[in-house]
């Protein structure tokens, strides 16, 4: 599934046969009209964010705005004033009706806190159809034997843990619902597949994140979950941004893309993608015309070489 060169790619990750950058034709570092969101008609579905204070998680909270999903629950343990705000302004701007927009104070690696969350979303939405775990942290970048305790494990709290409880809370409401549409979409990286020094905590969270990815996907495929790790790429954020500079060439998407790319995926259930790794720099077109060759060939999912 080699797919020509990409000038925008560094170099390192061109270099690595398994990186999966090259996955298609073309590769994508800004949105396109084929994934723009006001194309998209979700009216009557109930969509929650996780991490949706900023960056990528507002940023995927407004695109389904643009879809005109009509309930969106955005979750964060900062303010989510300004996310509400925009959301609204987003469904304006695009001729949708304003969404139900449900503000939700959360950790996602607190049980009870997200037991809590669950149950609001339960009484005030009534249903779910599509949860978008966003949440995660990365730790300082540090040598193993140099690197803080606390800091590493951090890495794991958030973005596993968090995804696990999260995940967990919300699978009843997700099966409960009319028709739901039945998607949960984790967060990953390509760090997941790579190893890149001085990062051992963040990408090893990440491989996990897939792998948990797979375990929904397999454990629920007769409740007719679907369940997808997006690599969204390199965003600038406050979390990218705090990488050493020889990380920031990086850096080279559109939050745009991701959350664009995110609504696309989640449009209606991908069954043939449950348990499977994409990343928002495919062009997700094209990837769908490699539909039969991935499901037959079970490919984008992590496998030992032998």
């Amino acid at each position: 599934m080699l797919a020509i060169d990409d000038k925008a790619i560094p170099d390192v990750l061109k270099a690595l046969p398994h990186s999966g950058v090259l996955v298609t034709e073309h590769s994508r570092h800004d949105t396109y009209d084929a994934i723009n969101p006001t194309n998209l008609d979700l009216a009557g579905k109930a969509v929650l964010i996780t991490g949706a204070s900023r960056s990528i998680g507002r940023g995927v909270a407004i695109a389904y705005a643009k879809a005109g999903a009509s309930q969106i629950a955005i979750a964060a343990r900062s303010s989510l004033e300004e996310t509400r705000t925009a959301v609204l302004a987003a469904a304006k701007a695009a001729n949708k009706p304003a969404p139900t927009v449900l503000a939700l104070t959360l950790d996602t690696t607190d049980a009870a806190a997200v037991d809590a969350a669950a149950a609001t979303v339960t009484s005030e939405f009534g249903r779910l159809d599509i949860l978008i775990n966003n949440a995660g942290v990365l730790e300082p970048v540090n040598m193993l034997g140099d690197s803080d305790p606390l800091s590493w494990w951090r890495s794991f709290e958030v973005n596993v843990k968090g995804i696990y409880l999260v995940s967990r809370a919300l699978l009843p409401l997700l099966f409960s619902s009319p028709n739901g549409d039945r998607t949960i979409v984790n967060l990953t990286s390509i760090g997941g597949i790579l190893v890149l020094p001085t990062m051992s905590g963040y990408n090893t969270s990440k491989l996990a994140v897939c792998r948990l990815t797979e375990f929904l996907a397999t454990e629920y495929a007769d409740k007719q979950l679907v369940s997808i790790a997006v690599h969204p790429g390199g965003v600038a954020s406050d979390m990218s941004l705090s990488l050493p500079k020889a990380y920031h060439e990086g850096i080279t998407e559109t939050p745009e893309l991701v959350s664009d790319s995110i609504v696309y995926l989640t449009r209606s259930p991908q069954h043939w993608l449950s348990g499977r790794y994409v990343s928002v720099q495919w062009d997700l077109t094209e990837l769908e015309a490699k539909k039969d060759e991935i499901v037959q060939k079970d490919l984008l999912k992590n496998k030992l070489a032998v």
